[in-house]
């Protein structure tokens, strides 16, 4: 986690530590079992993190060679290896999006959703695309928080679907009111952008609905699961799944 600070003239940066608590051991089987779970067989070395040094050295890496080919992402002002310094890209997605009114949130949830594409498009990937790690400044998408070591230990374009997932579930609690075609909506979205890459989406989310749709039914063998908003969320999400592989 980054902590921000506000300089004397009023610019914001934020700086990561190796001080800071790495992730838990319950968290990185969490990550793992999840991961392994849609079919992105992520490495148990690539989730569980020892070495608070080596993951700030590596963001380091990402950051800059991302920003070299012209890519939104924090600039990196210093980086002594212990501390990393970046500027400030604007508000993050999530809480964007948490202060427009529901009827207002779906054709920026669909932009991010795009944006997500034209970076794949041009041979990126995230690793971490959730909505709080993108941001929107009123003009164009950045992305922040770049530990995550997938590649090259995984294919890229599977590294590039586990994004679009990622970004989707994130964005779960914020689709549920709005219905199953809102979720429809973020996946063509993210599609329209390049068939081809549309194409593998639509064949990564087929394979994996028969996983999701059976934790679904297991779950209504529980009234309280059955019943719970985390499950509301899903079954929303699993119909829009279900309409953007029917091609609907």
């Amino acid at each position: 986690m980054s902590e921000p600070t506000t300089t004397a003239d009023g610019t914001r940066t934020w700086t990561k530590t190796t001080d800071r608590p790495l992730r838990s051991w319950r968290k990185s089987a969490g990550i793992w079992l999840f991961a392994h779970f849609v079919g992105v067989p992520i490495p148990w070395s690539a989730t569980r993190q020892t070495d608070a040094v080596a993951l700030l050295a590596f963001e380091h890496e990402r950051l800059l060679a991302l920003a070299a080919v012209g890519e939104h992402v924090p600039a990196v002002l210093a980086f002594d290896g212990h501390a990393l310094v970046t500027g400030d890209i604007g508000p993050t997605l999530d809480f964007l999006l948490f202060q427009r009114p529901p009827e207002e949130r779906l054709p920026l949830m669909c932009a991010a959703a795009a944006d997500l594409a034209g970076f794949h498009a041009r041979g990126q990937w995230h690793g971490g695309a959730q909505a709080r790690n993108i941001t929107w400044d009123g003009q164009r998408f950045a992305r922040l928080d770049f530990e995550e070591r997938l590649v090259p230990g995984l294919p890229l374009a599977m590294v590039q679907r586990y994004d679009v997932l990622q970004l989707l579930l994130s964005l779960a609690r914020l689709i549920e009111p709005l219905g199953p075609p809102a979720a429809h909506a973020v996946l063509r979205a993210y599609a329209s952008v390049d068939t081809g890459q549309g194409e593998a989406l639509r064949s990564f989310i087929a394979r994996l609905l028969p996983r999701l749709q059976r934790v679904s039914r297991m779950a209504s063998w529980s009234r309280r699961l059955d019943t719970s908003r985390e499950l509301m969320r899903l079954r929303t999400v699993l119909a829009g799944m279900q309409a953007f592989v029917a091609g609907r």
